[in-house]
């Protein structure tokens, strides 16, 4: 049996009807098997597997059966088999669709190193281009305006090259000299980059401790963290203001890079962008929106402005194992600026066997051929020099969705998350939660209105895919559960919630995270291709049935 053959046994055969059928039969039954498992692994298969890791190497090789059997028999019971299922909430970490798994599979077995363009050696190249093109097309945002792109490792890596992007557009800016490169030269004295952002993920510290700017340089202009509830552009605007003087006074010169969120990882919300792109035009500063797990919200038509407003990034990160459902490492990075990007990432001097071979004054008449002149290397545009085939997984995808599919999904775990919130404040389990992240108004200042007939109301409700709450303070809530009434106990209000986290994960039937909040909150977040998926509400009636019995059995100290 041929490769083509093992991989199309998982697929239908006969005419498109057909295959719908059997295809949608099969997709069932994965989301079967993995609603029957356990969320995470249990504490004794945790415990049986490490004991059964080889603590060394064998002196024997092993047969592939052999290797195989130990991983299937010792290591899988102890791995978190439900993370990839539809009731694993505890991070925007999405799953992997069939059709994705089936390229990834591929892109392991034929090992391309995408890493030189060889136009005349293999298309692996012209498919990760086409890729990028497509995730544009699916966003809405012209492929002639973000010519800088990369496929990554993750959403660290797309958020490090953004970050390093804009540290030396900043540092030109505030040298007033466009030729400066800090790739380089290293940074200049006497300037300093502040990186202004709105609710920032914690990978843009990462970022900047990688790039040299530094997270003491970092300043979070949230309303949370200021205790403030003016609008972002308010806050930036102050910010730009303060920073640019003082650095007037004393001399120093300084360089902005302003860092949005569509959409923050506790609440699901987008950062308000009115007016920001006029206040970075205003002080030339960078603009970088990570989009990590938001961008595909441009589908919904209550987030069809997201578009618009990442037409106005100079950079965007987005993640393929979020939303898009895509196996891990594949990071998406878009610039506007693809100079500054092979500036940095391309080497001053490169090796021979590492050059691209140049084109010809035939490929010029040939528009196939030019096309594919026009492709960088991908070690030009990346951190990574040799790097598998992470375009094909994305690609399948994508092919196997198309827009109607990715909306569909996006509709479905937004709607998910939207009846978890009315539940909690509006149905039963308002007894013993409140959901902390309700809102108003959806990213066009309009009321949010229902994506669907079934059952959700005209009220206040989630933004996007996150439900973060917490149990209320209230008799019938168990007394672990409960927070003080007093200013100088949060850190028992924190041990609190931590409690009844790991009481809901106690059970295996789904997994939950903490969120950022004053003293403390827990986060369900939905971003998974099955979650709801042809099951007649399995998943939405299971997360219910724990949250209800961790307060009805839960057992008073």
């Amino acid at each position: 049996m041929d490769i083509l053959q093992i991989l199309t046994s998982f697929f239908p055969s006969g005419s498109s009807e057909q295959a719908a059928v059997k295809d949608d039969k099969k997709v069932q039954a994965i989301c079967d098997i993995l609603r029957s498992y356990p969320v995470t692994a249990r504490s004794e298969n945790m415990k049986s597997g490490i004991d059964q890791v080889y603590k060394g190497v064998p002196e024997e090789g092993m047969s592939t059966e052999e290797v195989v059997a130990h991983i299937i028999n010792s290591i899988s019971p102890g791995l978190a088999a439900g993370q990839s299922g539809p009731r694993y909430f505890g991070f925007v970490t999405g799953g992997a669709l069939p059709a994705a798994q089936c390229g990834d599979i591929l892109a392991t077995i034929y090992d391309q190193n995408v890493q030189v363009h060889l136009p005349n050696e293999s298309i692996s190249t012209a498919v990760e281009w086409r890729t990028l093109e497509m995730v544009l097309d699916l966003l809405d945002l012209p492929r002639d305006l973000f010519g800088g792109r990369s496929l990554t490792g993750g959403a660290t890596a797309s958020n490090i090259l953004g970050i390093a992007c804009g540290r030396d557009y900043a540092v030109q800016r505030a040298l007033n000299d466009a030729t400066y490169s800090v790739a380089d030269n290293g940074m200049p004295s006497g300037v300093r980059i502040r990186v202004l952002t709105d609710r920032h993920h914690a990978s843009i510290e990462k970022a900047t401790a990688i790039v040299g700017i530094g997270r003491k340089n970092v300043v979070d202009l949230s309303a949370t963290s200021k205790g403030l509830s003016t609008p972002f552009v308010n806050r930036l605007e102050s910010a730009l203001q303060v920073y640019h003087g003082q650095a007037i006074e004393s001399g120093e010169k300084v360089g902005f890079i302003v860092v949005v969120s569509f959409a923050e990882v506790n609440t699901g919300d987008f950062t308000d962008m009115e007016g920001v792109k006029r206040l970075c035009d205003k002080y030339s500063a960078w603009l970088h929106i990570d989009a990590a797990f938001g961008a595909l919200a441009c589908l919904l038509p209550e987030y069809s402005n997201v578009s618009g407003y990442l037409k106005d990034a100079d950079s965007i990160t987005a993640d393929g194992h979020k939303t898009f459902n895509t196996p891990y490492a594949s990071g998406i990075f878009f610039t506007r600026s693809a100079s500054a990007l092979t500036a940095i990432m391309a080497g001053s001097t490169i090796p021979a066997y590492l050059a691209a071979p140049p084109s010809t004054s035939q490929d010029a008449l040939d528009p196939t051929a030019s096309w594919l002149s026009s492709i960088p290397s991908p070690l030009h545009t990346n951190l990574d020099n040799s790097r598998r085939f992470i375009a094909l997984p994305l690609y399948s995808s994508i092919l196997h969705m198309g827009r109607k599919g990715y909306h569909d999904l996006m509709e479905r775990n937004v709607l998910f998350a939207r009846e978890i919130a009315e539940w909690m404040s509006n149905g039963d389990g308002s007894q013993w939660y409140e959901c902390l992240n309700l809102r108003d108004m959806d990213p066009r200042g309009e009321r949010i209105t229902p994506i669907s007939a079934r059952g959700i109301q005209d009220f206040r409700t989630v933004p996007l895919n996150v439900v973060l709450f917490r149990a209320r303070n209230v008799d019938n809530v168990p007394v672990s559960y409960r927070r003080s009434t007093s200013d100088e106990q949060a850190k028992q209000d924190v041990l609190a919630t931590i409690m009844l986290i790991k009481d809901i994960n106690a059970t295996k039937r789904m997994f939950v995270s903490p969120g950022a909040y004053p003293g403390g909150a827990i986060r369900i977040a939905v971003s998974n291709w099955m979650t709801g998926l042809n099951d007649s509400g399995t998943d939405l009636e299971c997360v219910k049935e724990v949250l209800q019995e961790v307060m009805t059995g839960a057992t008073e100290p």
